[in-house]
């Protein structure tokens, strides 16, 4: 196993990241997303835990630092789930350097929360032949929790449930703004299972990895207007350990658990991709 970095031009300078690679010849490269947050390495824990276990099946990796945060220069006003054009784009560009150094033809993506959409955002590229997605929010959230979170007033929220004018309307509000659609990244990837293969992956505690009964009912309705054959292309597995949102500080032992569900879902991506004809 080799490893080295790579710098990759971007808006903000460059997006730093780290090329894994099997001692022999690579079949792929598996591209890995963290979520948001500082990480004490480049990409998050998950993802250099993944590099160093895919290669023990021919696979290259590469992960990357998000402009902003760690080697990456820039800055990140906010994270916004309705809004990764921008790290997917960092992360295409780090694609194709990495596979034209590697002289490989196909990649899968595996993220974590919002790297999981940003992987979903990825799926259309013909030469993608997988993703394996960890706690992926999968609905399209209301204004007011939007709110909520960016200001983090629980003064203003609490003020505001005080009053009569809002007990009147919270009801109307909360039914119009509660999440009752896919995302649309999410409704894109749904759209290219006819090329590659979907895994979400939801842990213990599931609701911290924005699983709910909402959320089940809606994959559920947009699976259903899709052919069998590539309904079966796509897989959902409720995983014993978690939150995997917060991947980082599970116990290595429960690290080791989860990796050793997305290796075999990784490995049958390439393996599907290698036996279609043409």
């Amino acid at each position: 196993m080799k490893q080295f970095p790579v710098f990759v031009p971007a808006e903000s300078g460059h997006i730093a990241a780290m090329v894994t690679v099997p001692d022999s010849e690579p079949r792929g490269i598996v591209i890995s997303l963290a979520g948001t947050g500082r990480h004490p390495s480049i990409g998050s824990t998950m993802c250099m835990h993944l590099s160093q276990r895919v290669v023990e099946h021919g696979l290259a990796s590469v992960r990357l630092d998000y402009a902003g945060v760690g080697d990456s220069p820039g800055l990140v006003p906010e994270w916004m789930l309705s809004d990764v054009e921008a790290a997917a784009s960092q992360a295409r560009a780090v694609l194709v350097v990495a596979m034209d150094a590697l002289g490989v033809d196909h990649f899968a993506a595996v993220g974590t929360c919002y790297g999981s959409r940003v992987a979903m955002s990825l799926v259309s590229e013909p030469s993608c032949v997988g993703a394996v997605c960890l706690a992926p929010p999968v609905l399209v959230h209301g204004g007011l929790s939007r709110v909520g979170r960016q200001v983090g007033g629980r003064a203003f929220l609490s003020s505001l449930r005080s009053s009569a004018a809002f007990g009147r309307v919270a009801g109307p509000v909360r039914r119009a703004l509660r999440p009752r659609k896919p995302a649309a990244q999410v409704v894109a990837a749904f759209a290219q299972l006819d090329h590659t293969r979907i895994a979400f992956l939801y842990g213990k505690e599931p609701q911290q990895d924005h699983y709910s009964r909402r959320a089940h009912e809606v994959l559920d309705a947009s699976l259903a207007l899709l052919p069998p054959e590539l309904r079966e292309r796509f897989e959902l597995q409720m995983l014993p350990w978690g939150p995997l949102s917060t991947f980082d500080v599970l116990s290595p032992e429960d690290q080791g658990e989860v990796m050793d569900v997305v290796l075999p879902l990784v490995r049958a991506a390439f393996d599907d991709a290698e036996t279609v004809p043409g």
